[in-house]
Order: structure tokens, then sequence, then C-alpha cells
């Protein structure tokens, strides 16, 4: 009965997502563009289809699935990735651009997933990390098309908005082929929302198999050289409502470390104009990563485009990892570890659950409730190196062991992986 209603209320929702679209159109254009995608209909060099199909829902769960991507395609297999969000694809363009087919994913409508479905003619699809939509399975059973869904995470939030949808969740999950969770506490929840035992596997967060770029030692020299001798505390990956705390923690700071910069990467870039308003009405002067230099009177540097993220962690002391101070969820931190780099988090970690736990029981990172915790605990961070390097060895190491998640995925992914481009087992 509730996948009756869900069916019927499915296709009364979408206009309402596109006027959502073309609203969201007005600060980030990008929302307004391949909208025919959204319905299933594929670019045009899609070619004569694709071995595999991978869905990654916006740009966090595209970084954490290039590992995987990477190793796909030196296997030979032919890919079509997909994604909700302007974010995502602009991601998954500046790394996979020319070596797989980008789109947006389609409607969880079934006329939209069909369409789709006919046009890519996968073998195998996979869903990073919480991907569950019921006519997405729906179809490709029908076509019997294996489905997997990697990296997986349900929250303690999502498990009980999931729960709402009663015996359909289940029946959704149970046409997983396989399902590859994070920790214990996501197969936990998995397996009471009905997913089977027998398909369900713990296998770590890929994203702690991220590798640096080849060139991120020239890009963390070009940043060092561009700031000078200025010391970096950097706010990755913000939200509005996080940045105004944060620099007013940093003017805070600033008193004492006179030397401080510093650097604004919010989670989307349009709203670098807007930072740069609210710096200067914080009595901060500030630039832009990609339009100005850095004078000796910059307060804030506001990164401005994707992909530089892992160049400022390598170039930065301390980091604050954003998505944390208002109920997000958080955001990558094991980027900052990789990187070297000191991290705190606000006490909204939910998407990281099971690796926020371990790297606070290791004392790895520093979680803050509030401003005043957050000016302290980066005030320690910034005035004790010993203490600070002492954060950063612990978390190298916690993500050094937690590797071997990708190697997993693979294995377990064999028997479905055609064994070579274009021939299934």
């Amino acid at each position: 009965m509730v996948r009756f209603f869900y069916n019927i209320l499915i296709p009364l929702l979408i206009p309402g997502a596109l006027i959502r679209l073309w609203f969201r159109g007005r600060r980030e254009p990008a929302y307004r563009h391949h909208i025919a995608e959204r319905f299933g209909y594929m670019p045009s060099n899609l070619g004569t289809g694709a071995d595999i199909w991978l869905h990654a829902v916006s740009a966090g769960e595209s970084i954490a699935a290039a590992p995987l991507v990477e190793a796909l395609l030196a296997k030979g297999h032919t890919l079509v990735l997909s994604t909700t969000t302007p974010t995502g694809r602009a991601q998954l363009m500046r790394q996979f651009s020319g070596r797989a087919v980008i789109c947006y994913g389609p409607f969880d409508a079934q006329r939209c997933i069909k369409r789709f479905l006919n046009q890519v003619r996968p073998k195998l699809a996979l869903m990073i990390e919480t991907e569950i939509w019921p006519n997405w399975m729906t179809v490709c059973a029908s076509q019997e098309i294996p489905v997997a869904l990697l990296n997986a995470r349900l929250s303690e939030r999502s498990f009980q908005g999931y729960q709402k949808l009663g015996s359909m969740m289940g029946a959704t999950l149970r046409q997983f082929s396989w399902i590859a969770v994070q920790s214990t506490a996501h197969a936990n929840r998995f397996t009471a929302l009905g997913a089977t035992a027998d398909r369900l596997s713990v296998t770590g967060s890929i994203k702690a198999d991220q590798v640096r770029p080849a060139d991120y030692t020239e890009q963390v020299t070009l940043i060092r050289t561009k700031c000078g001798h200025r010391t970096l505390l950097l706010a990755a990956s913000t939200h509005p409502g996080e940045e105004q705390i944060l620099l007013a923690s940093f003017k805070a700071l600033k008193v004492l470390h006179p030397d401080l910069l510093m650097v604004l990467v919010p989670r989307h870039v349009q709203r670098a104009s807007a930072l740069q308003t609210l710096s200067a009405q914080m009595g901060l002067l500030s630039c832009r990563a990609t339009l100005d230099g850095v004078a000796e009177d910059t307060d804030v540097v506001i990164v401005d485009v994707m992909g530089q993220l892992l160049y400022w962690y390598g170039a930065s002391a301390v980091a604050f990892v954003g998505g944390s101070l208002v109920p997000h969820g958080g955001h990558n931190f094991l980027e900052a570890a990789l990187c070297g780099c000191a991290v705190v988090t606000g006490p909204w970690v939910f998407n990281f659950e099971a690796q926020a736990e371990q790297f606070q029981r290791a004392e790895a990172l520093t979680l803050v409730a509030d401003e005043r915790a957050l000016t302290a605990a980066l005030e320690t961070l910034l005035m004790d190196p010993v203490i600070r390097q002492q954060q950063i060895d612990r978390a190298q190491q916690l993500v050094d062991e937690s590797r071997g998640a990708l190697d997993q995925l693979l294995i377990g992914l064999s028997p479905w992986l055609p064994s070579r481009a274009g021939t299934p087992r």
C-alpha cells in the first residue's frame, strides 16, 4: 500500500522539484542546466551504453567514489557516472571528463528510470552511501541488473525517517545484491530496516583510501609562497550559520596571533561574494583566492573555486571542518588528516559517526560545541606545536590503519563485474 501511494505521489512531486531547481538556479545557474537528464534522457556522448552505472549524490560522495572509479576504469570498464547536484557534476567532470559519461541521475519515477536504463544498458549499478530509491531498485530488478550500495551509511536520523516508510523500505533494501557498510552501527540499522544479513558486509570507509593528487606538493608550495610568512587557519566546507561564528573566533585569535590568516572554503563556492560582504561587515579585509593577491593586511582569503581543498589543508596549521556547527552532519575530516592538518569540528558529525568516535577516542581531533569552545580549541592548537603535532600524528595513523575498503569493495563486487569491458562473466 505504501508503494502504491509512493508511485502516485512521485509524479505529482516532479513539477515542484522542477520549480525548486529553477529557484535554486537564481543563485546557482547550473541547477537550470541539463534538465532533460533528470527525466532519463542521456547525453549525446553515451555511445553504445556502459558496463557500469555509478551514482553519487553530490561532491562529497563523488570524491569518496573516485578511488573506486579509477580502479574500475583501470580494469577497462566503461562507466556512466551520475549525480544529483551541480557541485557533484562539476567534481565528476573535473576528475573524469573524457573517461566516463557524466550526467544527472533520473527522478525516481518508473518512466524516467526505464528511459535512462534503456539507453545506458548497464550490467551493474553502484549506489554510493545512502542512495536508496525504490523505483530505481524495482526497475533494475525487472531488467535483471544487480545493484550494490557501497560505502553505505545510515545515521540515526535517516534510520528514523526511513522507518516511516514501513515495509516498502525493507522490500527495497532486499533488492540490493550487496550492501557494503562503513561500520557495525550502520549495519545494525540497515538490518533493522529489513536488509538481508547475508548480503551485508562491513568494509569500512572508502574515504580512508583517498590519496594526495600528483601535484600536491607543488600546489601546497605555491599557496605557501602566495601567503608569505602567515599562519593559515582553514575553515573548510562551511555552511551558512557557521562563517559568522568562525570569523568572530578568528578576530579574537588574531589579537594574540597578528600574522594569522583565515582561509574560508565554503561548501558552495558560489557564496564567495556573500562571504566577502560578511567579512567586511565584521571589519575584516578579505580577498578572493583566484582574483586577488594576499596583501600583508589581508585578514581572510575566500577560496572561490572547487577542487582546491586538499592543497589548502596541506598549507594550513589547523582546520575547522564545516557542516558540523549546524545540523548538516559534518564533512570529510579524513582529508585534513591525510594532509597533516590538525582537525577541529562541531558537534554535528553524524555523517561520519564511526570515524568521529574513533578519532575522539584516540584524541586525533577536537570536537567543540560552541564559539567559546571553538576559540579555546583553536588557541591551544595554534599556541602549542607539540600538542598540534601529536594530534596530527594520531590522525594520520588512524587513516593509515583504516585503509583497505577499496580492495574489499572490488573483491565483494567480483561476482557481478564484467570480466573485461563489454563481456559479462
